[in-house]
């Protein structure tokens, strides 16, 4: 059989090519190129370098550098990472239930989840983490410090803890990972539906549904706070199926944007409403990323929710696991969220690096503005800006100043650990004036260290800096101002100081159950939905 090809088909190929041909050639000619470049530089390091080379761990080292030029979530994963990473995608992982934080060059615990290894091992929040299995962790990065501690269930390592000054040892067995991802819920004020969601797994849709049923049956809702701060992501389809509890089924909530996107690229809501007309409000702050952003960003869009607190992270970056010869894996960046507006999430821009190397941010005045469905003006490159701001801080200097230099959760890490049965979730008024002489001396200490460095960067003559003390602070007149401060903000720091001592004494249930009675800005949320008037205002100006 012969099969001939019309001419006008063929013209059309030749000329499609000829008009793609030169940028696919001359890409093709680069790749070429550098790669040759690439080999016969590394076998020549292999062949002749003064020291043996571990070529594994070098070719590593540059891949790790390359990608690092593109954006920080596009990774490379050896063998054995490529597996952990598999299992921690299909929750087969085993772990510890902590997050970690670093500080003075090691990883410090500030946060663990209950039940889990470090809880049932009493490792305790504050605690600096030295060693593993007597690797010291000075310097080490957080991915670093993952390889070490996840691995199959049941099996064990060693860890040297550092304690108020104090070094333990314990034996940590790793455990399955499986947390909730509604960590509490339940009626505020009566008739107000509060949902804490920790992060978007795969049932996170079921149990925000099954959550509020249960309140249903037992009121008629006023309203929802739907509380996402610190959430930092999870499955998209889960964050479109949330968004549906509230909006409907077949409405548009995020599209994908990329060169090569794979796979849908416009996300629509597959489920019918729950609550499709309860005034919702939708709680975020600096740490609530990507589905959080997904979820908040175009129920804001779609004028359905209000978006109170803070400005988000603003990662609106998608990734996708490619695999690679050998069982390695590449995890990388191939799209962007754009919410229904048509805003995109990211907020920092990775392939513009200012002097300093670092990614650079949209300045206010470029950024371009988009409408709601009301028609109100939402704005593009800084995460999703909330519909009421809300201080985090609640206008005190000084508390942004406690909470930078960890001077209220060091505080609350040694009362905890002094007296961990009898410790007493309220703040005494002898406690009290004993923390304002803890944060004095702290904040003495640091305050010197951070003056000393100024200086020094200033001055580069060290002789001229120690016969002037290098301009030591003036610790009276600073003390005084301190005191006058904290005795003035007194009530505040106290509710502050409060949920430290209530996060490390109560079980989370019962921390959320304390905790929300004061925290302000549940409190706000609640307001807004209790005035159906200034409510309705925010929505349609």
């Amino acid at each position: 059989m012969v099969i001939r090809v019309p001419k006008w088909l063929l013209l059309c190929i030749s000329a499609l090519f000829l008009s793609q041909g030169n940028k696919v050639v001359d890409n093709l000619f680069e790749y070429s190129k550098n790669i040759e470049i690439f080999t016969a530089l590394y076998k020549e390091l292999g062949a002749t370098y003064v020291d043996e080379i571990e070529p594994g761990q070098l070719m590593k080292t540059g891949i790790d550098a390359m990608l690092k030029s593109l954006d920080p979530y596009t990774n490379f994963f050896s063998e054995y990472q490529a597996e952990e990473a598999l299992m921690e995608r299909q929750g087969q992982y085993g772990g510890v239930g902590c997050r970690i934080t670093q500080r003075n060059h090691y990883p410090t615990v500030d946060h663990i989840e209950e039940g889990y290894a470090f809880d049932i091992a009493d490792v305790r929040l504050g605690d600096q983490i030295t060693h593993i299995n007597g690797l010291n962790l000075k310097d080490k990065s957080t991915e670093e410090l993952l390889t070490l501690v996840r691995g199959a269930p049941n099996t064990k390592f060693q860890i040297t803890l550092s304690r108020n000054g104090k070094s333990m040892d314990k034996t940590i067995t790793r455990m399955a990972i499986k947390t909730a991802s509604v960590s509490y819920s339940g009626l505020y004020q009566g008739n107000i539906a509060y949902v804490k969601l920790e992060e978007f797994d795969q049932n996170a849709c079921d149990e925000i549904e099954t959550s509020l049923k249960k309140m249903m049956e037992k009121t008629t809702l006023q309203g929802v706070i739907l509380d996402l701060r610190d959430n930092g992501g999870g499955l998209l389809a889960e964050a479109v199926k949330i968004v549906g509890l509230f909006v409907g089924e077949n409405k548009s909530v995020v599209t994908l944007k990329g060169q090569n996107v794979t796979g849908p690229k416009n996300w629509f809501t597959p489920n019918k409403a729950l609550l499709p007309n309860t005034p919702l409000v939708v709680l975020i702050n600096e740490r609530s990323a990507s589905a959080s952003e997904v979820v908040s960003g175009s129920l804001q869009d779609m004028d359905r929710a209000v978006v109170m607190g803070q400005t988000s992270f603003g990662k609106g970056l998608v990734q996708n696991y490619v695999s690679l010869p050998y069982r390695t894996q590449m995890k990388l960046t191939t799209a962007k969220y754009y919410t229904p507006s048509g805003r995109c999430i990211q907020r920092l821009n990775y392939q513009e690096r200012g002097s300093d190397g670092q990614a650079t941010v949209m300045a206010q005045e470029k950024k371009r503005a988009f409408l709601t469905q009301n028609g109100r003006k939402v704005y593009e490159g800084g995460g999703i800006d909330p519909d009421k701001f809300l201080d985090p801080y609640q206008g005190l200097s000084i508390y942004k100043w406690l909470e930078k230099e960890h001077i209220l959760f060091d505080w609350a890490n040694d009362q905890y650990n002094a007296q961990p049965d009898t410790l007493f979730a309220a703040v005494s008024d002898a406690q009290y004036t004993q923390f304002v002489n803890y944060a004095i001396q702290k904040s003495q200490v640091s305050l010197q260290a951070k003056w000393q460095k100024a200086v020094a960067n200033t001055y580069a003559d060290t002789n001229f800096i120690k016969k002037t003390g290098g301009f030591q602070i003036n610790q009276s007149q600073l003390q005084n101002a301190l005191k006058t401060e904290l005795q003035a903000n007194k009530a505040a720091i106290v509710q502050v100081l409060n949920r430290e001592l209530m996060e490390r004494k109560f079980k989370k249930i019962q921390f959320f159950k304390s905790w929300l009675e004061y925290d302000p800005e549940t409190k706000e949320a609640a307001a807004l939905l209790l005035n159906t008037t200034a409510y309705q205002k925010i929505l349609n100006p």
